[in-house]
């Protein structure tokens, strides 16, 4: 894992490089010269993967960042433009024991040194452990099994009765750890207890485990499909054409948002599609108006229901429109009449006459609370909703995507995380950012299949894996037909190095795929849209996959044995 996260960082190193060393508007100098034009930090972070730059002030020749209190600080690396010819003076710069380290620029023989100063922001990130190295009874060295998803140490010396730690290495480097009931770093079997960290007031601790290193995640060899879709030839009514452009799926009901042969918002059990016979109740629509269209967008959250419609020009006589439903019975609820106002970074910021309702994004935790997110049509304007209990929206606020998200974008919480979203769309790659989208990192569309969109990162039996789906933009595109892919996302002991590492060798290979749209050319639209979804059931991991013209397709994955 090690070599596959440096050679991540390697390429994110090199890019910022060519773009620093792109800027056409600097003019070679002289040889001789020592001048600083540009300065990045290039392993900020946590992960080592953030590239942060700096403010030179020329006159005094200094250099001031902003770096979170996570960033290595004991080893920091910097990417350069300088001067023709010249080169600094080190590859890292510790500023463990101050946060201003002077630099020094050579050329030949001619130097300058400007002083850097580094302002770390508070801590933020919980610590983890990335490796242990242990000693067996009998001299043997091995390293230990590290599982971030359940937080255990599997030592595997299953009947060993003791171990001696011989290293924990943790991100942030600097975290102090204690093992809570070792004596000179020796843990017995009968009682091993666990590793503590403290990383500047901030603590996680993982269990120490003498047992091997179990079998974990979803068996993909042993998958039951219940399909109806093109490809089996049992094409769901909702899907003949593209007026169904929005599916979810929470492990237990499937959500349809279609306007085929009318308005219809559809919910199915589980269990009817298991028997192959999918029907499901429709949702009540009775004040259910305005808009291009009446309703669009769906999603599930914890077992409630939202739906959009759409608005191709935000204003008093086409709001954007958000309803709910606390179950199938149900009316539905107004949560969100829309007219365009929203904050901005410097202000109110007015989005009317945008187009909003392509798409729905909720992401809620278990009590309601979180946030809404639309992307507008040509995928240049995020508009966020703060939500509590569900069916409380406020704070409407404008926020610009970390790339353009043309036409069906799709923004999802990754699993078990509080500030990680996956952000997708047909014309996009793969983004891993905040809750207000600020990049983390990024798959590029050269690593994953053209069109996929609507990707989520899961976790199913201590495992994460990547699902997503792609669309398909009429026959002429050339696009394939619309595709469930699912990719190994658990070597990584953050989403984001786990990103890094699934990229490392160029494109992945994915664990399992199914063609919905199959070889009927009826299933060639020119909605490229695409629908992701999953859950967990009975100890299974199912997974759905949903597009116009397409159908649907839901998989059942038992447990590794």
């Amino acid at each position: 894992m090690k070599n596959k996260i440096l050679y991540g960082f390697v390429l994110m190193m090199g890019f910022f490089a060519l773009t620093g060393c792109s800027d056409d508007s600097i003019v070679e100098n002289p040889s001789g010269e020592t001048f600083i034009y540009r300065l990045f930090i290039a392993n900020g972070g946590l992960a080592g993967t953030d590239a942060i730059q700096g403010v030179i002030d020329e006159e005094t020749r200094t250099i001031t960042f902003n770096a979170p209190a996570e960033t290595d600080i004991e080893a920091i690396k910097f990417n350069s433009k300088l001067s023709l010819g010249a080169h600094l003076d080190r590859e890292t710069y510790d500023f463990s024991q101050s946060n201003t380290v002077p630099v020094t620029v050579i050329n030949g023989e001619n130097s300058s040194t400007y002083q850097v100063t580094i302002n770390f922001d508070e801590p933020k990130e919980t610590p983890i452990i990335t490796a242990v190295r242990l000693r067996l009874p009998d001299g043997t060295e091995k390293n230990a099994y590290v599982s971030e998803i359940d937080k255990s140490i599997y030592l595997g010396a299953d009947s060993c009765g003791y171990v001696e730690i011989l290293s924990i290495s943790c991100l942030p480097k600097r975290t102090v750890t204690i093992l809570t009931m070792a004596t000179n770093n020796v843990v017995q079997e009968y009682n091993p207890g666990s590793i503590e960290l403290d990383f500047m007031g901030i603590k996680s601790e993982y269990r120490l485990l003498f047992a091997a290193i179990p079998v974990f995640g979803a068996d993909f060899t042993k998958g039951t499909q219940y399909a109806f879709c093109n490809a089996t030839g049992n094409l769901f009514g909702d899907f003949v054409g593209e007026n169904t452009r929005s599916a979810d799926f929470d492990g237990n009901n499937l959500l349809i948002v279609s306007r085929e042969g009318g308005y219809n918002v559809r919910v199915i059990p589980f269990n009817e599609i298991k028997s192959g016979n999918p029907g499901g109740v429709s949702l009540n629509l009775d004040g259910v108006e305005m808009g291009t269209f009446l309703v669009s967008a769906g999603r599930i959250s914890h077992g409630h229901y939202y739906v959009s419609n759409l608005s191709t020009s935000v204003g008093e006589d086409q709001p954007l429109k958000l309803y709910y439903w606390d179950n199938t019975s149900s009316k539905p609820q107004v949560l969100l009449e829309f007219l365009g106002a929203a904050n901005g970074p410097e202000g109110e910021v007015d989005l009317s006459k945008l187009r909003f309702g392509d798409n729905l994004n909720v992401c809620l935790d278990e009590s309601g609370n979180g946030y809404i997110y639309f992307v507008t049509q040509d995928g240049t304007a995020v508009l966020r909703y703060n939500v509590t209990g569900f069916t409380n929206l406020e704070s409407p606020t404008y926020i610009v995507p970390p790339t353009t998200l043309s036409y069906y974008a799709a923004i999802n919480q990754v699993d078990g995380k509080d500030n990680e979203y996956t952000v997708t769309s047909v014309q996009a790659g793969i983004y891993l950012t905040d809750a207000d989208l600020n990049p983390i990192t990024f798959i590029d569309q050269d690593n994953i299949p053209i069109r996929c969109t609507d990707a989520r990162v899961i976790t199913f039996d201590s495992e994460r894996y990547l699902i997503t789906t792609s669309g398909r933009w009429g026959s002429w595109s050339g696009d394939a037909e619309q595709t469930l892919y699912i990719y190994d996302l658990s070597d990584g002991a953050t989403t984001a190095l786990a990103m890094m590492n699934l990229i490392a060798d160029g494109a992945p290979q994915p664990l399992f795929t199914f063609v919905i749209g199959g070889s009927n050319p009826a299933s060639f639209g020119s909605a490229p849209s695409a629908s992701t979804g999953w859950g967990v059931g009975n100890g299974m991991l199912r997974v759905m996959a949903a597009a116009p013209k397409a159908g649907f397709a839901i998989f059942e994955f038992p447990e590794r044995e």
